[in-house]
């Protein structure tokens, strides 16, 4: 893959700046598409959603594929507050991390904004050093959506599949933050384990070697935030996230991120 200089810019310089720019936000409120490969099968939600990086607090309202389902976490909470808009016509207080939050999801609620990406970004980076030419390139600026992005694609020739023997107080989660990988790739990759936390000491698991065989960013030049991401594996397409509407570091109102808000169903 050829690098290709940007207005005196790597590619990798490119990525570095939105990883900084991710860093940096305040807060944002977006309409994001996020479809992910569940089962063997795309899924598709589109959301608006608003968020707080310091503290963390955020408010999701589901346009697709079930309009009316609200998410709120406040800074306060141990539990998220969800208006499932449907039967038992109630709020439920959930786990973030449990079952029914984390079915058929690649991420927690938690991972909502840029931040996971951007540390999975920052420590592939790492990863490739200086050495870049056959891992990331320049495509051009594209037009996405009305905005002028930058293509970045990031290739990893030496993704594949291989095993990891668990630690100690490990699960699933702990693992792919440490490795770098998707928990919910290294969930299906064994069918033998039911949930984050069912592995012990010393079983050996299927993982990826990396979290991506291949991302394109689509890298806003005005913004320097991600405006669509996809990632692929062996298989193909396993995520894909677009963002479009931003509104960059709102003032939230005190009570935007607690369900007596007006505009919200709780």
């Amino acid at each position: 893959m050829p690098v290709v200089q940007v207005a005196g810019q790597s590619p990798k310089a490119i990525v570095m700046q939105m990883i900084d720019s991710a860093k940096s936000l305040r807060g944002f409120t977006a309409v994001i598409t996020k479809t992910e490969r569940i089962k063997g099968e795309l899924v598709k939600q589109i959301s608006r959603v608003k968020l707080s990086r310091h503290p963390f607090q955020l408010y999701l309202y589901q346009e697709y594929p079930k309009e009316g389902v609200e998410v709120l976490w406040h800074r306060s909470s141990t539990k998220a507050l969800v208006n499932l808009n449907s039967f038992p016509w109630i709020n439920l207080s959930l786990d973030p991390f449990g079952s029914l939050m984390r079915r058929h999801q690649h991420h927690t609620l938690f991972d909502s904004g840029f931040d996971l990406m951007a540390e999975i970004l920052h420590r592939e980076l790492a990863r490739i050093g200086t050495d870049t030419t056959e891992h990331i390139a320049y495509q051009g600026i594209t037009d996405w959506q009305g905005r002028p992005a930058y293509h970045i694609v990031m290739d990893n020739p030496h993704y594949h599949i291989t095993t990891y023997r668990v630690e100690l107080g490990e699960d699933l989660m702990s693992i792919a933050r440490k490795l770098n990988v998707n928990e919910y790739a290294i969930l299906e990759l064994n069918e033998e384990i039911d949930f984050y936390d069912d592995v012990e000491p010393g079983q050996e698991i299927k993982v990826p070697s990396r979290y991506a065989k291949k991302m394109n960013l689509y890298i806003d030049t005005g913004y320097m935030l991600p405006l669509m991401i996809e990632v692929f594996d062996a298989e193909g397409l396993y995520e894909q996230y677009e963002y479009r509407n931003f509104v960059l570091n709102p003032d939230f109102a005190a009570n935007e991120f607690t369900g007596e808000y007006p505009e919200y169903n709780f």
